[in-house]
């Protein structure tokens, strides 16, 4: 083939495929090689071959780190390390949940929440005060059934175990739940009180529980009546609002049978 038809052949060539496609065309085999032999093409087809030269260079050529936009710049990190939001906080992991408020662990409830087993002294108090009258009640009910000396008297002691025993049962769970324990063991002056009416006998013993039903109540009903209206923890507010209509009750009961025996026969 003379060089004026490789000439033509190669200008055709530029016209339908384009400087894009002379790269394509110089990596056909003996073709970039036919156009280094041929001397009749003119300064600006030679032209067209380096620029087809540059191009497939281009697209061979490894990329410089700069043009790449997938390149992750970040020293010490891997190229295939994806990009995430870092936490810039000192001695804090980078996947470590950011906490904005000083001095408050991430689990800490915010606003006005409170731990589960949180209370406070008022309702702590409170449970420490049910738990006592609630032993005290159980305690001198089951006194009233062995030494008391009236069927009215037995039957109200055998009354305050069984009620005030499910009562305790009830402060317990709830308790456990606030990781509040309940009292094991009657005060000092719950203890002297049993100790004085064990003593007793007959209508002594009668007459003495009977007061001290009365008195124990009557204070079982303020410590109530408190946390019914001022308490803060919503389940022993409720709790106590529900027992404090059977503690009137039981003083009502009290007062009739002391009522009834002071009456002449």
């Amino acid at each position: 083939m003379t060089s004026l038809n490789r000439k033509s052949l190669f200008k055709k060539l530029v016209t339908v495929a384009g400087i894009a496609g002379v790269s394509s065309l110089v990596a056909v085999p003996g073709f970039a090689e036919l156009n280094r032999h041929t001397n009749g093409f003119n300064q600006s087809g030679d032209r067209v071959f380096d620029l087809a030269d540059n191009a497939s260079q281009d697209r061979t050529s490894p990329r410089s780190p700069a043009s790449d936009p997938n390149n992750n710049n970040t020293p010490g990190r891997s190229p295939n390390t994806p990009n995430t939001p870092t936490n810039n906080t000192p001695g804090r992991s980078p996947n470590s949940p950011i906490n904005n408020t000083p001095g408050r662990s991430p689990n800490t409830p915010t606003g006005g929440e409170t731990s589960p087993n949180s209370l406070s002294s008022q309702d702590r108090n409170f449970v420490m005060q049910a738990g006592q009258l609630g032993m005290l009640e159980v305690e001198l009910g089951r006194l009233a059934v062995q030494r008391g000396s009236s069927a009215g008297v037995k039957q109200y002691g055998q009354e305050m175990v069984e009620e005030h025993t499910q009562a305790n049962e009830e402060l317990m769970q709830v308790a456990m739940q606030k990781g509040v324990k309940l009292p094991t063991e009657m005060s000092s002056q719950n203890t002297a009180l049993m100790k004085r009416l064990s003593g007793l006998s007959g209508t002594s013993f009668d007459t003495a529980y009977k007061q001290a039903m009365i008195e124990s109540h009557n204070q079982a009903i303020a410590v109530f009546q408190a946390q019914s209206q001022q308490g803060q923890d919503p389940e022993l507010k409720a709790w106590a609002t529900q027992k404090l209509p059977n503690l009137q009750a039981h003083l009502q009961m009290v007062n009739q049978m002391l009522a009834d025996t002071s009456q002449p026969k």
